[in-house]
């Protein structure tokens, strides 16, 4: 058993590489349409994979960027507590924003991307060392450090280059507390059939992630849910720009 702020860190840095994997760019270079960064919007996730027109594609995209951060949580869960298990699932849509394989091109790409990942790692350490001890009762100093590391985790957001996190962190939701993930995945699904607006639908739901964590989890739950949902919110600031202009693409379903 891993426990502590020093194993919550070692199961942290397992979940990161977990999330870190690209499966958009690395499954439709594979497919044959290349750079998918090069496609639509630029991102990683399955939402820009759909624009390549194949569905079976961003649903293969989708899916595994889901069990990203599932796999994460149940890893953590195997080596330490459920805590640790909740860090881990944190740990890897961190690596879905911040994917150290995708900084790899040239000295000064890896330079950055170093600069970056040190700052994640001691916020990892700020909420690592607020989750020990917390049970019930509030506990004030916990509270205080996770909100600092929260406020440096969306510092980092503001510049992350990897995907938006959405298919991680609902994979992460239904891990460490599955009525939570249900209930934001079917608020996703019911806004993307009304509006046919992805990113609306992700925001939707996301936002109403730690609400749901609230009324059917604990304290710590809550906590780690809000980070990954402001965390999420802060990655569609160029959508909420597009959505308030009406600009932003509905979504489309021509090809198969």
């Amino acid at each position: 058993m891993l426990t502590g702020p020093v194993g919550d860190l070692i199961v942290g840095a397992l979940g990161y590489l977990l999330g870190s994997i690209p499966f958009g760019l690395v499954l439709s270079k594979v497919a044959g349409y290349g750079d998918i960064r090069q496609i639509g919007s630029g991102n990683i996730g399955a939402t820009n994979v759909l624009r390549t027109g194949s569905k079976k594609l961003a649903l293969a995209v989708l899916l595994l960027d889901g069990a990203k951060g599932a796999l994460a949580v149940w890893l953590g869960a195997a080596l330490g507590s459920a805590e640790t298990a909740a860090f881990a699932g944190l740990a890897a849509v961190s690596g879905h924003l911040f994917p150290i394989w995708l900084r790899l091109g040239s000295a000064r790409d890896l330079a950055s991307a170093i600069l970056t990942l040190i700052p994640l790692v001691i916020a990892y350490w700020l909420i690592a060392a607020g989750l020990v001890g917390i049970g019930g009762a509030a506990d004030p100093t916990g509270d205080f450090i996770r909100a600092i590391a929260t406020f440096l985790f969306l510092l980092l957001a503001i510049g992350a280059w990897g995907g938006k996190g959405v298919a991680t962190s609902l994979g992460f939701l239904l891990a460490v507390a599955w009525p939570v993930g249900v209930l934001t995945a079917g608020t996703w699904l019911a806004m993307a059939l009304v509006f046919r607006r992805s990113s609306l639908s992700a925001l939707v739901a996301i936002l109403a992630a730690p609400l749901y964590a609230y009324w059917l989890t604990d304290h710590v739950r809550v906590a780690l849910t809000a980070v990954v949902a402001l965390m999420v919110i802060v990655r569609h600031a160029d959508n909420i720009r597009r959505l308030v202009r009406g600009e932003e693409p509905r979504i489309q379903l021509r090809r198969a």
